[in-house]
């Protein structure tokens, strides 16, 4: 079998930027914990596929509100002592019609705990757990308008522990 190289032909410029700037916006959300911008950019329906990552995850399809504020509750995102940075390389495009697009990214999803009392511009951490994957985004187009319609990491490796990043626990005086 040889590998055949994907390039699209019906993908105008300004699609490719809508797509990165939407994916952005999304990685943005995620890590400042901004239920505004998630909302800008998330379909009426996401469908989010993290099996490959953890078997504990399940598949399931959400509604932005439900999405948000799952993804926000202080389990997740919400926890004030979870720091992290998503960062996406680059993109390839694994489909395209006037109505969808399916991109894969590559990404750094680093985490850390931060040290509460530490100078609030230099965040102390003291746990910290960087994953590396694909993240395979689903786009479809409403309203003239890129939305995120699903999500399906991918991971690599992990450094660290997640678990240990978001578990609870008596700070130190």
């Amino acid at each position: 079998m040889t590998f055949e190289l994907y390039i699209p032909e019906n993908l105008e410029f300004r699609d490719y930027i809508a797509i990165v700037q939407t994916a952005r916006t999304f990685a943005d959300g995620y890590d400042q914990k901004d239920a505004e911008r998630l909302h800008a950019v998330v379909a009426p329906t996401i469908e989010v596929d993290y099996r490959l990552v953890s078997e504990t995850i399940p598949y399931k399809s959400y509604n932005p509100d439900d999405f948000i504020a799952e993804i926000l509750s202080p389990k997740l995102l919400a926890n004030e002592k979870l720091l992290t940075q998503h960062l996406l390389g680059q993109c390839y495009f694994r489909s395209i019609s006037a109505g969808e697009i399916v991109v894969q990214w590559q990404q750094i999803a680093g985490h850390g705990r931060w040290i509460q009392g530490s100078h609030p511009l230099k965040k102390q951490v003291d746990k910290t757990s960087d994953g590396k994957s694909y993240m395979e985004q689903r786009y479809i187009k409403i309203d003239g308008r890129w939305k995120i319609a699903g999500l399906k990491p991918s991971l690599l490796y992990e450094v660290g522990e997640f678990g240990d990043v978001v578990a609870e626990r008596e700070e130190k005086s």
